[in-house]
């Protein structure tokens, strides 16, 4: 098995309201429900971010052309989690306490839930496909579900390995469904046509692996929050590539891939947003302006301006990086 670790030092410059390493800016702006707790983000094809308040039990959306925002409180009880936002707009909502998987229709401003057959499954992420199918991961439930929209059906399919709780999903090249299991150390696998699961041992041993993200070549990228550890799996050759982030126990919980290529990460308690180029096998950080934010969810744009949430209670933001 080839295994890669790279241990990368460098500076890291930090100014006023604003994070500079190079060219890089951090712009971060505070969200209007204060101590909301703000969690998982996605973007949707207008460029707004989308993105849960699990406090409030509200979502909301970031306007960056106008840095304003909007918020919706939930009809329905519970604590939302992971967001996505399918091709025609609709936003999909993990509410994990709920133990529903929420729509919510931006232009009719209409919510609809869809409460899960498994009692006390606690759904944390969802992942939409271009066909609109819906998938969801049940971390008690240890169980990956998907929802049709069209036909309103909720299928479920039980993980082989038993309390693995999975914390995350993905859609990747060719419509393969890939979830990450926590608790069983594993990426899974997850054929659509013959609802048949797949799993990938992760090298490193109690690695607790939180997120993952496909590239356009197809290969997985996953954090490993317990160990400080960026992970790549390439199917075709069945190998896994690992590099140490050099930030140590800065317990990175999200991930996401810019069209670029590169794997930008957020280190909750090391307050950093990190950047992992594959190509030149390097790293970057960069300190968020806020002391002790908790960094948490992260997405990156199609300019390549990547966006993330503040969780803390009291930092309570979303934060924006550009580079110059």
């Amino acid at each position: 098995m080839n295994i890669i670790r790279l241990v990368i030092a460098l500076f890291i410059v930090f100014v006023a309201d604003f994070a500079f390493a190079e060219d890089v800016e951090i712009r971060e702006y505070s969200i209007p429900t204060k101590y909301s707790s703000p969690a998982d983000l996605v973007i949707d094809s207008k460029g707004n971010v989308w993105f849960t308040e699990q406090n409030e039990n509200k979502i909301g959306v970031f306007i960056p052309s106008e840095g304003s925002f909007k918020e919706y409180d939930v009809p329905y009880a519970g604590s939302p989690a992971g967001i996505d936002v399918s091709r025609d707009g609709i936003v999909w909502i993990a509410n994990s306490i709920g133990n529903n998987i929420i729509s919510f229709n931006p232009e009719t401003e209409d919510f609809n839930g869809y409460v899960l057959p498994t009692k006390d499954s606690d759904p944390s992420d969802v992942a939409v496909t271009d066909e609109g199918v819906v998938w969801f991961v049940e971390r008690n439930g240890n169980k990956i579900g998907s929802i049709d929209p069209l036909e309103g059906k909720i299928r479920e399919y039980r993980l082989n390995t038993p309390s693995s709780r999975p914390s995350a999903i993905a859609i990747g090249e060719k419509g393969r469904v890939w979830a990450i299991e926590t608790v069983g150390n594993k990426l899974v696998l997850l054929d659509q046509g013959k609802g048949s699961i797949q799993e990938y041992l992760i090298p490193t041993p109690f690695s607790s692996p939180t997120d993952l993200a496909v590239d356009d070549l197809g290969r997985v990228w996953f954090v490993e929050s317990l160990t400080g550890i960026i992970g790549m799996f390439d199917p075709e050759s069945g190998r896994f590539n690992e590099a140490v982030i050099p930030t140590r126990n800065s317990v990175t919980i999200r991930i996401a891939v810019s069209k670029d290529g590169k794997i930008w990460f957020a280190q909750n308690r090391g307050n950093k947003i990190g950047m992992f180029d594959p190509v030149k096998a390097t790293f970057e950080e960069y300190v968020v302006p806020t002391y002790r934010s908790l960094p948490l969810g992260i997405a990156v744009g199609k300019e390549g301006s990547v966006f993330f949430t503040e969780s803390h209670r009291d930092a309570n933001k979303i934060g924006v990086l550009k580079v110059k």
